[in-house]
């Protein structure tokens, strides 16, 4: 059966071609089977194995980019389809939504003979709440990962004078020299938990493609003609008396490892993205010391750093000057995100004079499945268990609200996020503004 997408902002899902009632609401990009029936303007369609009826002139055949921000309480995860269906995850959290994000949006619940296939993840940095729900997802035999990209910072238990590694002082400047690019750089070391457990995840993966990029790498080939994805950061160093390049210090452990990011930036026709990981003042500091940095940065879409923190960079806001602002955040452990100082200097240094700013801790607070358990920290779903990924796709049907939608052509933006009133979703429709309204 023909596959085709939905080509308007919101359109209904009617149970039968000549009624007005509604089962529920598509937006757009939503991708539906067409059965080949038309009636009264109606195409009957097939989506996510539902049968019914939707406008015929609200379908199209060009599959556009879909960007979903997900619900991982305090931490980051995204997920992207590009129109060539290449599939991008970036960071997964710290528990194991992403891997129930996958589970709900594949089925992979149901019987199928072929894994669903990633072509690339993402590890912006290794933090617990970016790096540690994706051990789960490397490792389950119904997901097959064919690259993974990272920052080159591990975090080690022992054996150097950082968490991080060793560093050397120049002055009055301190720098990182501990950096690790294959897996086996990691061999001798002494790894914290979660990085010992991600570690073992790669290692039993022989066929993976695993290496650390930076600014240097430029970017990345995602075997899609209509999507570019750039590596801005992180930006290294270059140290007499080292052969490799060099993180600069930037005052902690902690402010090193987020400061020093993945940045990205998709780029698809006008439209621009840009996914800075936790990147913080220090970080951003360093970054724009490159050349033309504060170009490469301008985008439209624009993930927040570190959860909507209050430690953040105006001068680094001021160059994205985004359109469209999404922030990822958890109410437990409650540190306060997202802060009311960068919410508002977001819609300050808007490109837009409409700007949008989402946060998935707000629009998660309400449910779609009442009748789900809802997720216990203590009771959590094995990932590793084929007898438990219905009930993980159950338990992820309460996040569903907590997503927010970013669908694109290249033309237009669309953003969506589920309500709990009829309606089903509140949605936007803005063309990419330019960078002087």
């Amino acid at each position: 059966m023909p596959t085709r997408y939905i080509s308007n902002k919101t359109t209904v899902f009617h149970p039968e071609s000549d009624t007005d009632s509604q089962e529920f609401v598509l937006i757009f990009g939503d991708e539906v089977e067409t059965t080949g029936v038309q009636e009264n303007g109606r195409d009957e369609v097939i989506y996510r194995g539902r049968t019914g009826w939707v406008r015929s002139d609200r379908l199209m055949t060009d599959h556009p980019l879909e960007m979903y921000f997900i619900d991982v309480g305090q931490g980051d995860s995204a997920y992207i389809v590009t129109p060539g269906g290449r599939k991008v995850l970036i960071d997964g959290g710290q528990e194991n939504e992403a891997f129930q994000f996958l589970v709900w949006k594949y089925r992979l619940d149901l019987p199928s003979p072929d894994p669903l296939d990633l072509d690339l993840i993402v590890v912006t940095h290794t933090d617990q709440d970016h790096l540690a729900g994706l051990t789960s997802i490397l490792a389950h035999s119904s997901i097959r990962v064919r690259e993974v990209i990272h920052s080159g910072i591990a975090k080690y238990h022992s054996g150097f004078d950082t968490e991080l590694g060793d560093t050397v002082e120049e002055g009055q400047d301190r720098f990182l020299v501990t950096r690790h690019d294959t897996i086996a750089d990691l061999d001798g070391t002494v790894l914290t938990d979660v990085m010992r457990q991600w570690r073992d995840a790669v290692v039993a993966e022989p066929g993976l493609i695993y290496r650390a990029v930076d600014l240097r790498t430029n970017t990345i080939d995602l075997n899609d003609p209509t999507v570019t994805l750039h590596v801005l950061g992180p930006r290294l160093v270059t140290l007499q008396g080292h052969a490799a390049p060099v993180y600069p210090w930037l005052g902690s452990a902690a402010k090193t490892v987020n400061g020093h990011s993945v940045v990205l930036r998709l780029d698809i026709g006008t439209v621009r993205v840009l996914l800075p990981g936790d990147i913080n003042p220090g970080g951003a500091r360093h970054l724009m010391e490159e050349p033309g940095a504060a170009a490469e940065l301008d985008a439209h879409v624009f993930k927040a750093p570190h959860h909507g923190s209050h430690k953040f960079s105006r001068d680094f806001l001021e160059a994205v000057h985004p359109q469209i602002s999404v922030i990822s955040s958890g109410e437990t452990l409650d540190h306060g995100h997202p802060r009311a100082n960068f919410l508002g200097a977001a819609g300050h240094t808007s490109r837009s004079n409409d700007p949008l700013i989402f946060s998935t801790e707000l629009v998660s607070l309400f449910t779609v499945d009442s009748d789900a358990a809802a997720p216990d920290a203590d009771d959590d779903v094995d990932p590793t268990d084929p007898a438990q990924l219905g009930q993980a796709r159950r338990r992820f049907k309460k996040r569903l609200n907590g997503i927010i939608n970013v669908r694109t052509d290249g033309n237009r933006i669309y953003c969506a996020r589920r309500v709990a009133a009829g309606y089903q979703f509140v949605a936007y429709d803005q063309a990419p503004a330019p960078r002087d309204p």
